[in-house]
């Protein structure tokens, strides 16, 4: 099969870092348009050691506080995203995609809108006890996606 349209989901770990490797390939030598992905957590909040009673000046400063985490998870997302674009063949067409989501929800309902071929994702490795409770995002894109999914290790 040629494909015409890849996506990668990139969040940084190392399994997405060979899921970008593996998907630069088959867009360079299937000249393919690469598209990279990385979602954000839906709602960046800040960690509180407890429990406080909310006034008016606390809830101020929680939404500013929510509002620099928002911030501060959006830059990380374009760093993540710079640094996979960078190790990109030049000669592979590229776009970049930062959005905000459930990681496998946001992934497949992206492939459908746009008519993506092929789905590259990283496997983070988790077994037993840890991908039971936790789940995969992999395992969940594999599951729910329309389109085929290549899972590197």
């Amino acid at each position: 099969m040629l494909y015409r349209k890849i996506l990668v989901a990139i969040d940084g770990s190392e399994g997405s870092i060979e899921a970008l490797r593996n998907g630069s390939e088959i867009a360079k030598n299937s000249g393919a348009e690469l598209t990279l992905l990385h979602v954000m957590h839906e709602s960046p909040l800040p960690l509180y050691g407890g429990v406080y009673p909310l006034s008016v000046a606390s809830t101020s400063m929680v939404r500013e506080e929510v509002i620099e985490a928002e911030k501060a998870e959006q830059t990380h997302g374009e760093e993540i995203l710079h640094k996979a674009q960078m190790q990109v063949p030049p000669e592979v067409e590229t776009r970049t995609a930062l959005l905000n989501g459930a990681p496998s929800d946001t992934i497949c309902a992206y492939a459908e809108r746009y008519n993506i071929d092929l789905i590259v994702i990283g496997s983070r490795g988790l077994t037993g006890l840890k991908k039971f409770v936790l789940g995969s995002v992999s395992q969940k894109v594999l599951h729910d996606a329309n389109v085929p999914v290549l899972i590197t290790k």
